[in-house]
């Protein structure tokens, strides 16, 4: 028995093993001649699968699950013949109408379809490749003349050349990070790869492989940024590195492969569409693909909590805003913004807007007044004892520093900060140039969050420093801190209590009652600090947020629980969402979402809650369902449920 025990579990085991398919080897997944010879386009679905174009017809698609069983899935409108399909970050499918120079859009649920894009200068479409925030890119061959172009479709529709001159623009799609789009032409045998601009143009062209022999047509990314493409008359697929390096080549049952997707139940199925003998031909693959991990990271998103109730929209636009939201005596919103849409690179100023419930904004004033080039920009609001609206603001110069070279636009130093004043709810402002300076080594002071007031009267805040790497040589540092700071004069004048996080930036104070505290302060992640000595001394709590969730704001909601609301800048998760804690800030709630974005380039979220429980949050964001720029976003929402950290559970 002894000898006899160890040989069944090696046994066992290879069985087991075995039951997994062998990479790189593939074999068919139709029957074939279920597809025309023109079978083409293959994408997967949430469940699986599979949708190709021309299923036994030249007018149709295909829909055949994992296991191989193909139907029909709908005819085309009377005129189009289809290519390339991708799925959009909305769920909907986006299909090339080569015969009416069409991009076509259609609702996978209720079938409905419709023109999205329409350009009469393009020869077909042919291939789609799909962006993260939701843009198209269509290869465009003329196959008569053995040119090519490239255009960019927008969220709108709108349709623009981006590349011509090329030869005949097949296989396309866009490089993980978002940075490069990726060209084949199918005769000139050759894959390109261009920069993606800022603005969605390509650039910095560049030939990464150039085949000796035989074709190519569609072709695909896996998550690592590999390319796989289709060898149309080799019967193969090649796998590329991003630079061009040969990594695998798969021999195909048929010699006509003409595009591929990812997919399956990890997304390391690849699925290639195969005109010889019109089917579906599967392989297993070492990395899932990009496509479908972005599918799966916005079926998770779409699980996320979300207020019953709530209304979006981008209140103020080409602001990139950071928002101070507070609540005046008199029940008003008080927005405090910065007007300038970039991260600090141009000349510009705060503004103060108001509104009564969230939904209509005007602008009241311009809050400071920038010396010439230079900055203002960063800032923490919140009322004084009287009711005042006091603001800190500091920024950048972009005027050269005595003790050091000149630097990058706008990065010769930070400015110190300003305090100022409004009696008049925002309309009139006085300023005071009263803030201690730093000292030296570390950069001036920045103002972050809410200006709050303790139980003694005292006003508090939040502002951080960094450290110098070398003044005399350079402005950048090498390390934050952030710090406790008080006013015993209702906010004309400040000093610095205590250092609150040693590693920490952007922080944002919250008063408990009392002499106890709350501060959110952000490192890679919001971490959490406590003072029950009105700010003299700080203990660490458990982190409330995930690595990159980060620039948080804290609020008690009327219910008695405290509020943690934060951007999230996670890839597929863009945006803004909230938590609730029940107990004083030790434990927190599952994620709320709040607002989605396009890009990472969002947050700085700010909540105030109306009298009539209602609660107003404003964030920045550069790109949104709502609005594609820079925005101030505002959400009106309801939090229906008590959530806590147990409940979430």
């Amino acid at each position: 028995m002894h000898s006899i025990l160890p040989t069944l579990l090696v046994l066992l085991a290879g069985t087991v093993l075995s039951a997994e398919p062998k990479l790189y080897v593939a074999n068919a997944l139709t029957n074939e001649g279920l597809f025309t010879d023109g079978i083409e386009g293959p994408a997967c679905d949430e469940q699986g699968n599979i949708f190709c174009v021309k299923f036994g017809g030249e007018h149709t698609l295909g829909k055949t699950t994992p296991d191989g069983c193909a139907e029909l899935f709908l005819d085309l409108p009377a005129g189009s013949k289809a290519n390339g399909i991708r799925f959009g970050p909305d769920g909907l499918m986006y299909v090339a109408d080569y015969t009416g120079h069409n991009i076509l859009r259609i609702n996978p649920e209720t079938k409905e379809t419709e023109v999205f894009a329409h350009e009469a200068e393009m020869s077909q479409p042919n291939d789609l490749a799909i962006t993260i925030e939701g843009h198209l890119y269509a290869s465009d061959p003329n196959w008569g003349e053995g040119t090519g172009r490239v255009w960019r479709i927008d969220r709108q529709g709108k349709v623009t050349c981006v590349v011509e001159g090329m030869g005949t623009t097949n296989g396309i799609d866009v490089s993980p990070d978002g940075e490069t789009l990726y060209v084949n032409e199918s005769d000139q045998r050759k894959v390109w790869a261009f920069t993606i601009g800022s603005e969605g143009e390509l650039m910095d062209k560049r030939l990464i492989k150039e085949f000796p022999a035989q074709g190519m047509d569609g072709m695909r990314v896996d998550v690592k940024g590999n390319l796989y493409i289709t060898r149309h008359g080799k019967g193969t697929v090649v796998k590329l590195s991003p630079q061009g390096e040969v990594m695998q080549e798969i021999k195909l049952p048929g010699s006509k492969p003409s595009n591929l997707c990812f997919g399956g139940k990890d997304g390391r199925t690849v699925y290639v569409t195969e005109m010889e003998h019109g089917q579906i031909v599967q392989f297993r693959v070492d990395q899932p693909g990009l496509e479908w991990k972005r599918m799966q990271e916005r079926v998770a998103l779409n699980k996320e909590r979300k207020p019953l109730r709530f209304y979006r929209q981008a209140a103020v636009q080409e602001v990139c805003a950071w928002p101070n939201l507070t609540l005046s005596r008199d029940g008003s919103i008080l927005a405090v913004l910065h007007n300038q849409p970039g991260h600090g690179t141009m000349e510009g100023d705060i503004e103060c807007w108001a509104s009564t419930n969230g939904l209509r904004w005007e602008k009241r004033s311009t809050i400071t007044q920038h010396a010439p080039n230079t900055i203002r920009m960063n800032h923490a609001a919140g009322l004084a004892g009287n009711g005042d609206l006091v603001v800190l603001c500091s920024g950048w110069t972009n005027e050269k520093q005595a003790e050091r070279p000149k630097q990058a636009e706008f990065r010769d130093a930070i400015l110190g900060n300003w305090v100022l004043r409004s009696k008049d709810g925002g309309l009139s402002w006085d300023k005071q140039e009263s803030f201690p300076k730093a000292e030296a080594g570390w950069t001036e002071y920045i103002p972050f969050g809410d200006i709050c007031q303790g139980a003694d009267g005292a006003l508090h805040v939040s502002c951080y420093q960094g450290e110098y790497l070398d003044a005399a040589i350079s402005s950048k540092t090498k390390g934050y801190r952030s710090w406790h700071f008080r006013s015993d004069d209702d906010g004309w004048t400040w000093k610095a209590v205590s250092l609150i996080g040693p590693r920490h930036n952007e922080t944002t104070l919250f008063h408990l009652g009392g002499k106890s505290w709350l501060a959110a302060a952000r490192v890679d992640a919001m971490d959490m600090f406590r003072s029950d000595d009105d700010g003299l001394t700080w203990t660490s709590l458990p982190r409330a947020t995930e690595r990159n969730e980060i620039n948080g704001h804290l609020m008690r909601m009327k219910d008695g629980q405290l509020m943690l609301t934060y951007g999230v800048r996670i890839p597929g998760r863009y945006g803004v969402c909230a938590k609730f804690s029940d107990d004083e800030g030790r434990t927190w709630s599952g994620a709320v979402r709040i607002a989605h974005s396009y890009v990472w380039d969002c947050g700085y979220p700010s909540s105030v809650q109306l009298a009539n429980g209602q609660i107003v949050t404003a964030y920045y964001s550069k790109d949104t369902p709502e609005y594609s720029g820079y925005q101030m976003g505002v959400a009106v929402w309801e939090a229906t449920t008590r959530l806590t950290a147990e409940n979430n559970k």
